[in-house]
């Protein structure tokens, strides 16, 4: 699969010489500050899809016994498309009071039930449209989206790093070059990305999700409920880096 890279080419001179800044932190005197920045994008591999089934009464037994008959209404819809029990995971369930003011006060109204099912697996036009027929039920909510799989996330990040240095080295050889400064050696190299190692994926960008109601549009636009000719977007990498050089005059 061919993948499109997009460098991103603003000149960011973040400090020169004297008194210079980088957004609050004071720059070293005769440094150039550079950052490098790359985005690698990639049509994602992976089909992802999140499904939601939900019951309610006033009977604590009730709901429960609701919630997993739909459930298993549900899974065999999935499995009677061949579509492998192994792909479908449960990660919630969940039982909780109802409750509502009245006449000042919170009362108990009954329960609501929830369980959450996902399913991920390489995308395919087959895979899609057995699971539509599957999920053409009434019992479920369910939302769809695209993702590079872990194989194209590491290649990604791997290539994107490489080319913000390289980005860096760019804008400081035309930077010196511009300002009649003569790049000495560099004093540091920053992972950017470091300030963000608390979120997962934090990186990715333009990764859309599709609700049910826009999945069933359009399989109606396409005139067949049941096959719907889905044509994933790029999805990107993104990754920064930031380059300090000792700078002398020429």
């Amino acid at each position: 699969m061919k993948t499109i890279l997009t460098i991103l080419m603003a000149l960011s001179l973040l400090s020169i010489s004297l008194n210079a800044q980088f957004l609050t932190t004071p720059a070293k005197d005769n440094t150039l500050v550079v950052e490098g920045v790359a985005i690698l994008k990639e049509i994602p591999k992976n089909i992802f899809v999140f499904i939601t089934v939900k019951s309610e009464s006033k009977d604590y037994s009730e709901c429960q016994d609701m919630l997993l008959e739909r459930m298993e209404i549900v899974k065999s819809s999935i499995l009677k498309q061949s579509i492998s029990k192994d792909l479908l995971k449960t990660t919630e369930i969940s039982i909780n009071e109802n409750k509502e003011y009245i006449d000042g006060k919170q009362g108990k109204i009954g329960f609501s039930g929830t369980i959450t099912l996902t399913i991920e697996t390489l995308f395919s036009p087959e895979f899609a449209n057995k699971l539509l027929t599957a999920l053409k039920i009434d019992l479920v909510e369910y939302s769809i989206k695209f993702k590079l799989s872990e194989d194209q996330k590491t290649k990604l990040r791997h290539d994107a790093i490489t080319m913000a240095v390289e980005d860096a080295k760019e804008k400081a050889i035309l930077l010196a070059n511009s300002s009649n400064i003569k790049l000495n050696r560099i004093n540091s190299v920053t992972y950017l990305d470091e300030r963000y190692v608390f979120y997962q994926d934090s990186d990715i960008v333009r990764e859309e999700t599709l609700p049910r109601q826009e999945v069933f549009m359009m399989a109606e636009a396409s005139g067949n409920s049941t096959s719907i000719d889905f044509n994933p977007k790029e999805i990107g990498i993104y990754k920064s880096v930031q380059i300090e050089w000792k700078i002398d005059k020429k």
